[in-house]
């Protein structure tokens, strides 16, 4: 009885955690260049099933509980949307941009970009983006033109070359913020692509999403129905045992 207790509560604490991915999900599903998740679960200890004969013989296993393990990112491309925005890019195949932020470097798939007060290409809320050797590029004006390897220029002179920059094992790397990942080993891409006046959205599908959550509140709701069952039954035998 007690077994079923910890398998039931299990059951409806890894659903909270699916359904807050999924939230999570569905709350970025309009943020440029986010890359949706998924709560993937793992078994939590198992038993031994066997015959009761003379040798005992293995017949499988059962797992007691299932739980929350990690949140597993989707790095597979998102939606592309011409903007005519001359300071908005987007990175076409494998990829990211750099932006070197107060924390360090963080690198995400958002290309909309602005130019500061100084003059150097920023991503808002972020940071000073990158060039491919690493350093902040700094145009001096918005009045850019780039071609597909990121080249920019103002009045027809390069004024720098957005890195773009990419990574052995993207599964590798760390979430750092909405659309944002940090990592080791970021090496920039011999053959970018660019795309000019162009951005990536999320790759959230919000159909899917909502499947999803449908599911996943279906399974929490019964594992809160059985849950008051067991209840039930444990205050039904209390009260036998008194009599």
């Amino acid at each position: 009885m007690d077994r079923g207790f910890y398998t039931l509560g299990s059951g409806i604490l890894t659903q909270n955690r699916v359904l807050g991915t999924i939230g999570n999900n569905v709350a970025n599903a309009d943020t440029n260049g986010f890359k949706k998740a998924r709560q993937t679960e793992k078994t939590f200890g198992s038993m031994l099933l066997e015959r009761i004969d003379r040798t005992r013989t293995p017949i499988g296993t059962a797992t007691l509980m299932n739980t929350a393990d990690e949140a597993v990112t989707d790095f597979s491309q998102g939606t592309l949307a011409q903007t005519g925005r001359k300071l908005d890019f987007a990175i076409a195949g494998d990829g990211f941009f750099a932006v070197q932020g107060d924390g360090g470097t963080v690198y995400t798939r958002n290309g909309s970009f602005n130019v500061d007060g100084d003059g150097y290409l920023v991503l808002k809320g972020q940071g000073r983006v990158l060039g491919g050797d690493g350093v902040p590029l700094r145009p001096g004006t918005d009045d850019l033109t780039a071609d597909r390897q990121g080249n920019l220029f103002a009045q027809g002179a390069r004024v720098g070359r957005i890195g773009v920059f990419r990574f052995a094992d993207n599964a590798a790397l760390r979430v750092a913020g909405e659309g944002m990942f940090r990592g080791g080993g970021a090496r920039p891409a011999a053959d970018p692509q660019l795309l000019w006046k162009t951005v990536e959205g999320s790759n959230v599908d919000m159909t899917g999403e909502m499947t999803r959550a449908l599911a996943s509140e279906r399974q929490l709701q019964s594992c809160s129905n059985a849950l008051n069952l067991y209840d039930q039954t444990l205050d039904q035998a209390v009260e036998i045992s008194k009599l």
